[in-house]
């Protein structure tokens, strides 16, 4: 079942803050987690629940996530159980699958893209 817009504001259980840099590193979270970056992440990042890149966060690596919102920089490819929304300053290079996505006018994506493809029996990663 997609996501409305309402649970995409939900408080976050971590935060990667603004002028960090991680590198080389693979995160995973349960599913009671969410995550914000609004650093820099290298490597791949699998979390069951939500995950938001703000505007100045950037991920080089893929996203395996039950949720995302997308408003930084994404260079690798995004899986999502229920909804990924890139606003209008996304810029993503990857290829997305996905159950539903939601572009806002101005967002940049290069890559293909699979939607209202059921996850529900695909493990993370």
């Amino acid at each position: 079942m997609a996501r409305t817009q309402d649970e995409f504001l939900k408080p976050t259980g971590t935060v990667i803050g603004m002028g960090f840099t991680i590198d080389a590193a693979n995160f995973t979270c349960d599913e009671s987690e969410s995550m914000r970056i609004d650093g820099v992440v290298k490597g791949d990042i699998e979390i069951e629940g939500l995950i938001n890149i703000s505007e100045t966060g950037r991920v080089d690596g893929n996203i395996h996530a039950g949720s995302a919102r997308v408003a930084g920089r994404i260079f690798g490819n995004i899986h999502c159980r229920n909804t990924l929304h890139l606003a209008s300053t996304a810029d993503v290079t990857g290829d997305v699958l996905t159950s539903t996505i939601i572009v806002d006018e101005g967002a940049v994506f290069r890559g293909c893209c699979k939607t209202n493809v059921s996850l529900d029996n695909v493990t993370v990663k």
